[in-house]
Formats: C-alpha cells, structure tokens, sequence
C-alpha cells in the first residue's frame, strides 16, 4: 500500500462534511473518523521502515477509546525497548510531522514501558489514559507487555485506592466546570451530566468489576436496563451535539455558549412548537440528557463505594423510623413492598435526609422513581406530606434534598405545577441555571441570608412560608409572558392543597406575584417621588410582607448569577425598602407638603454654611433638588458652581459602594444629558441612574451613578480628561457620535457578550403617564450598551424634551433606560400624534444601536 501524502488527510471541517455526507452522526462518525486517522498515522510509521519489534505506537485518551471528534487532540504514546535514537527519531518525525501539516493538535510522549507506569504512579490523568490505550501500529508484544504490568501494579490489589481518587477527581471537576447539569451553558464534556462522566463510570466498572460497557453494566444487574438506555441515548446525543459545536466555532470547543444554542439547535432540526422557541425544545432535551447520565454515574459511584466498603456512618444499623433504616451511609427503606399501602414513606425518606444529612441509597432512588405514581392527589392534601415539606424547605439540608427530590421526580409529584419547568432554561445572559435549578438556588440563598439578614428575618413570622415562596417564584414560566401573574395564580391553588391558612396563601401569592416588584422598581422608577412610593407602600401593605419581599429579591438575584446582583442594586433595593418602611410607620401625607418641610429645613441649614452673597440663590433652590441633596452637598455645589466662569463644565467624582459617583456642573442647554453621557462613554464609563436638576440662574447640576465598562480602577481613569472632553463637548467642539461610533468599531469598549442575534429581543418604548404625577415617565428597551444612551438621549434632546430623572440599568439580554421627561413647554407628553413621533425616534435610535 503506498503511504498517504499530506493531501490524504484533509481540514477537521471538510473531514467532518465528508463523514456527514456518509449519513454518519454521533459516535459511529467519531468511531469512522478515527479509523480514518488510524489508516493515515499507521501508513505515516510504515513510511519510516523501522524494525518490527522494539516499537508500539499506542493511541490513548479519545483516540483511544475511538471517539475521536474533529477537531480534539490526537493522544499518542510512542512506547520502546530497544530502538537507537537515530530510529526512535525517525519513527516520531515520521508521524508527527504529517499530523502538524495538517493542522491536527497531537499529544504525545515517548516512553519506555517502566517510565510510563512511573509516570502514572504521578499522574493520575496518564494512568487512567492508558485504561483507553489502543495499539494503533507496531510491536503487539511490547503493547501486552505494558499492560500486564498496567492490571498488575494499578488494578489488583488497588481498586478501593483508585475508586477513592477517581471520585475525588470528579469531585474537582465538577467545582470547575459545573456541579450540576442544569447550567445554561453546560460544558458538554466535564461538566456534570458530561461526558468524562461516562468515561469516569466505565473507567471504574472496569477496575472495580471488571465490566468493559454499558451492556455489561446492565446485564450484572449494577445499572436497570432503563438506566443503561436513557445513558446510551444521552451518550450518542452528546456526541453529535459536540461534533455539531465543534463545526460552528471551526475549533476544539466543549462549551456550549448561549450564542450557540440556536444555530445547533436548528442544525440538529429542532423547530419552534408547543409556544416554545426551538432553542428551548433543543435545550429542554440537553439537560434531559445530562441528567441521565448524572443519574447513571451517580448511582454506579454509590454501589461502587458500598461494594468496597468506603460509606460508612456513625448511623449505620439505626431505624429512622418505621419504614426507614441506615444502612452504607445511606437511607434504605425497609420494606418496599409496603410503600403501595405507605406511599408517604417515600416523601418521609427525604424528610429524614434533611434531618440526618444522610443520602437517600442509590437503590432508594431506583425503588422512588419506579412507584412516583403512588402520589397521588390524597396524598398532595395530606397534612403529614405538607408537615415533611416545610421542614425540608427550613432545614439546613434544604439544597441537597430538594435536588434528590427534583431527580427522583418527587418534587413534581408532590406539586405537579413544578414539572412545566423542569429542565427549562431561560435564554438571557443572567440566568446561569435552569428554572428548576434556579428556584432551588433561591430556596438555598434565602437559608443564608437567615445569617446575614438577621434583621430581616427577626420580622418574618412563617419563615417556612418564605422558603416555600422561593421555591414558587418562578413556576409561571414556560407559559408565555406575565410569569409573575401566572406563578401567583398557580401559587394559590398549591396553597390551599397544603393547607395553609387564607392570609399565609394571600401572601404566598402576593410574594410569588411580585418577587419582581422591588427589583424593577429600584431599577426604574424616580425613589424620591413621595407620591409613587406612597403608592408602594399601600401596595405593599405591612412590615412583614416588606421584609419577606426584600429578602425573596436578593436571594432570587443571587441565585439568577454574578451579573443579576452588584452592591449597587442592592443600594437602590434597600433604599427603597427604607423609604417604603417610613411610609408604613407614618400617617401619609400628601408628598408635597413633605417635599417642601424637608426644602424648609435645609434652606434654614445652608444659611450657616454658604457665603452670606449666595443666599439669594438658595432662597431659589428647587424644592426637589433640596429634597434629594444634604446641605453640605448643596454647600459643596454651589462652590464648583463659581468655576463656570472659566470653564464651560465642572467634573467632580468617587467611589461610592458598588458604583461610582459623578457630579456634573454645567450651563444648562437642550442635549446637556446627551453630551455628558456621549464624554462619560469615550472614557470607558457607563450611567446607570441620573438625578437632573436645574438652577434658576441656568445651572444644570447632573447627579451621575456611573460603573466602568473597562477593568480599571477608579484611581486609574484619568479624569481631568474626562473634564476636558465634556467641556469640549458642550462647546460644540467634539463630535461625540462620530468618536463613539470610532470606538465601538474599534472595540475599544469591552461589552457584555450577547445571545444570538436571532435571541435578542426587539427594542421596546412605553410612554407612561400614570406612574408620575409630575413626569411623563418614558421606558426604553433594547440590547446593545456601547453608545445606546447617548443615542436616545440626543433623540429626545432633537424632539425638544427636557429629562429631568433617569434610571438606566440591565435587565435580562438587554438595557432598560427609564426618563421621567417634559416637553419644550414644561408639560407632559399628553398629544397622541407627538407620542407616535417619541416613539418612532426612540425605536429607531434603539434599532441603530442593536444593529
């Protein structure tokens, strides 16, 4: 046979069209494309005419195990005993010369028999390699030989040391790439669920029980036939969903960004359906899939660690009570058979799981999963199931049980409601889990801030009632828009069935309805408007259902990801929780007269400490700005306000919590906010919330909270530069547009990564007329950061509308950016043909951003 040239061995991209050209997908395209790699690395050694003996070149890893995707490392151990180094040399320039040319990253090592298995003693990735070593060409002898001495040193004698270290492994896996498989962007390959998992399961069946496959597996009664064929179907679909991610990025990745999704979602033929996008269906089906193989290796590690013996408990032999027992650690039932006449043992199982802290037994699981029917709606409305319930949800086990309920299915059985969102994920860059993970992640956050909200939860009369809320809160989804809404709805019936009292399931719906109440209203609404948060608070209704809500708000943002919760939303969540909480201990008063007391007070204060030949001025203050600025505050404004006389904007900031404090001085003008915002950005800035006021003698004064879009630190943002540019900006001396959009095209801006363009939703504008007495309250909703505020700004500034409040901050894949603004004529915006015109010039200056 003529050895290959380079030509024989194309790009992965054009290798993985041709193997699907053939109708191959999941592993048997990966079993063809490596012995398409084997032809061409054997015909490569045969090219070096080597002697017969002395040299095995052995595939390890994937290649070895004969799923060898696209575009992953090729693993070789070229293993000798004998060979010159004149030949050794020859034998490996012979087969990695031709892999490098063509583009495949190889591993490799060069090894005698006896330094390989010293370097598996030390190296415990090699040692379980060389359990998948594959001889691809070469010496068969000298393959035998190495592993012999592989079963004699490593496994005989040694399987309970390499059970240990193998589940320690997987333990420092998952920490790193996910301990749970309902991530949103799951790691297809070392995340639990992935599949190293299947591997570490088979590794292990091979060192422990000597069992080399699934079938084997099935066949010696260590894993149910229906476990063996949901893991097989999870196997080949995580094969081809990989091989399909893998042609996308045109490179070796196993993550599988949100960015992805929809593309291999309609690769794979998945279709919009059942009110449903198809990335969801695809996704839904993912998870499904990794929690099969979750379930699988789970189980297999438990009966692996009980065969050797490595699960002990200082509870072992003790009865729990009737029905359930400790034995290996773990919690076993007694007497199945029974569970058709006691099927509440089942949920009383996981009750003493959250008292002892001990596992349900892998056996346990099987026997729960196989009688979920016995659940039925008598036993919904038990009292006892409702009694084990809540002290589930109130016991320091409360994230461990509920997951083992979620995977045996209990939890759905016991409230049916929760199976719409199991395994369903939410498509944002926030939500880091699925709602099913997500709504146990909140339950978790709440048993924390037990300790570090000790203030909060002094007030809550039902802590069992809260968890159970944060378990709740986002049971609507799935169901279309309005989640909110749907999950009180839901919340009630669910109520009522575990016997609660009318006023806890009034307020169990009022939570699950509003969990979203003060975080959008912090995050949107003027917090020195006395009126609207009158309103909230009558809203609200009392001291107890406040606290329960601030602390249901933190722990469901926590448990959303990094980016849903900074110290600077939970400024403005307890602002307005403090400012809510006056309101419920006071008899109301009309927010007028409350506004002009406050003016009255600080007017009296400033007389002692600004110069005597300012008073008039003061005596003019708005009465708002007086309301929101302490008097040392207005003291220190009216001091920058003497260097206007010589530069056209003052700039004055510092770090304050989670954001960054900025005052802006300057002469007000039409597009003032535009052209701060525009300057603030080319430094790398972004507005978050803006407090605007104006003098009587022209001065506008611009309150700014502002973060940094670049990793840098406040010391380290040049900000005489800042006040340059601004004072340049407001001379009409710099074109703010042209550099911002020089900026973005350079990426100069580091921005939050967005999903797929066909993800992204489309911008969105409200005028609203209700929310203030005062203010046309304009909302702006639309993806993209980089210039967005300074377009819309500029857009309002061109139709003649003054802002006078702003709040702009993220909310799920896109940037919500909130007005409280007057017309040319200081009044609100009432005429329906001028609304269509704001809104028309805002969807449009919110679509250039997008695009």
């Amino acid at each position: 046979m003529t050895a290959p040239t380079l030509a024989t061995l194309p790009s992965p991209g054009q290798r993985l069209e041709a193997l699907w050209a053939q109708s191959l997908s999941g592993r048997a395209l990966l079993a063809a494309h490596t012995r398409e790699m084997d032809r061409f690395i054997a015909g490569s050694l045969a090219a070096a005419t080597l002697p017969e003996a002395g040299l095995a070149l052995v595939a390890l890893g994937g290649y070895g195990r004969c799923e060898l995707f696209a575009y992953s490392d090729v693993d070789l151990l070229f293993l000798h005993d004998g060979l010159s180094e004149e030949e050794l040399g020859r034998a490996v320039e012979a087969v990695l010369y031709p892999l490098w040319d063509s583009g495949v990253d190889v591993g490799h090592g060069v090894r005698t028999v006896e330094a390989c298995l010293d370097d598996a003693e030390q190296d415990f990735t090699l040692l379980v390699a060389l359990l998948d070593s594959r001889l691809v060409a070469g010496d068969p002898a000298l393959f035998q030989r190495v592993r012999a001495a592989y079963q004699e040193r490593f496994v005989d004698g040694r399987r309970r040391q390499f059970v240990t270290e193998m589940i320690a492994s997987r333990r420092r896996r998952h920490e790193v790439f996910g301990a749970h498989t309902y991530l949103l962007e799951p790691h297809l390959k070392e995340s639990r669920g992935g599949l190293r998992d299947i591997q570490a399961m088979l590794w292990t069946a091979r060192v422990v029980f000597g069992l080399a496959d699934l079938g084997a597996l099935v066949e010696s009664g260590v894993l149910e036939p229906s476990e063996g064929q949901a893991c097989e179907a999870a196997w080949e679909e995580l094969a081809r969903v990989r091989n399909r991610l893998h042609r996308r990025c045109n490179r070796r990745n196993d993550q599988l960004f949100l960015e992805h999704q929809a593309e291999v979602a309609a690769d794979l033929g998945y279709r919009d359906q059942d009110g449903l996008l198809a990335v969801e269906h695809f996704m839904r089906q993912l998870h499904g899939h990794l929690h099969a193989v979750t379930v699988a290796a789970d189980l297999f590690f438990e009966h692996a660690e009980e065969v050797l013996g490595l699960r002990p408990s200082p509870l072992e032999g003790r009865r729990l009570e009737p029905g359930l027992a400790v034995r290996a650690g773990s919690i076993h039932f007694e007497a199945p058979a029974t569970l058709e006449r006691r099927p509440l043992t089942m949920m009383r199982a996981f009750v003493q799981a959250a008292a002892t802290g001990l596992p349900l037994h892998h056996r346990t699981h099987r026997i729960i999963r196989e009688r979920l029917h016995l659940i039925g709606d008598g036993q919904r409305r038990s009292r006892r199931l409702a009694a084990g319930l809540f002290a589930i949800l109130e016991s320091s086990h409360t994230g461990t049980v509920l997951t083992a309920m979620l995977e045996t299915g209990m939890l759905a059985a016991v409230i049916p409601e929760f199976a719409p969102v199991v395994c369903l994920a939410q498509h944002d860059v926030y939500h880091v889990a699925t709602v099913d993970r997500h709504s146990i992640a909140t339950v978790v956050e709440l048993m924390r801030l037990r300790e570090e909200e000790v203030e909060f939860f002094s007030r809550v009369e039902n802590t069992g009632l809260l968890m159970l809320a944060g378990l709740l809160h986002d049971i609507g989804k799935g169901r279309g828009r309005g989640h909110a809404e749907r999950g009180a709805q839901l919340a009630e019936g669910i109520g009522r069935r575990l016997g609660l009292t009318g006023e806890a399931v009034a307020t169990l719906v009022f939570l699950v309805g509003r969990h979203v109440f003060l975080m959008d209203t912090a995050l949107r609404r003027d917090l020195d408007d006395e009126r609207f948060i009158e309103r909230c608070s009558r809203e609200v209704g009392d001291h107890q259902r406040l606290a329960m809500l601030f602390l249901l708000t933190k722990a469901d943002s926590r448990a959303t990801g990094p980016a849903a919760w900074s110290d600077w939303k939970g400024a403005l969540i307890r602002e307005l929780h403090d400012k809510i909480a006056l309101h419920l201990d006071e008899t109301p008063r009309p927010a007028v007269e409350i506004a002009r007391g406050k003016a009255a007070a600080e007017r009296a204060l400033l007389a002692t400490l600004v110069d005597p030949r300012l008073w008039g001025l003061v005596a003019e203050l708005p009465e708002d700005y007086l309301a929101a600025c302490a008097a040392p505050v207005v003291s220190r404004h009216l001091e920058l306000r003497e260097l206007l006389s010589s530069q056209p904007a003052v700039v004055r900031a510092e770090p304050r919590g989670g954001v960054w404090s900025v005052t802006v001085l300057a002469r007000d003008r039409l597009g003032l906010l535009a052209r701060i915002v525009g300057s603030l950005a080319l430094h790398g800035l972004e507005v978050v919330a803006a407090q605007i006021f104006t003098w009587p003698d022209g001065t506008a004064v611009d309150l700014l909270d502002v973060v940094p879009t670049l990793d840098l630190g406040f010391e380290d943002l040049d900000w005489l530069a800042v006040e340059t540019n601004l004072g340049q900006a407001v001379a009409n001396r710099l074109a703010l547009g042209h550099r911002l959009a020089g900026q973005a095209a350079a990426g100069a801006l580091v921005r939050r990564r967005q999903t797929a363009a066909r993800l992204r939703p489309q911008p969105r504008v409200v005028l609203d007329n209700a929310t203030s007495d005062l203010f046309t309250v304009v909302e702006v909703y639309a993806p993209g950061r980089a210039s967005l505020l300074y377009n819309i700004t500029r857009t309002l500034a061109e139709l003649g509308i003054s802002i006078f409040r702003a709040r702009i901050g993220p909310e799920r894949d896109r940037v919500v950016n909130v007005f409280y603004v007057l017309d040319e004529t200081g009044a609100r915006i009432v005429d329906p043909a001028f609304e269509a015109e704001v809104r028309a010039a805002l969807l449009h200056a919110a679509a250039v951003e997008a695009a």
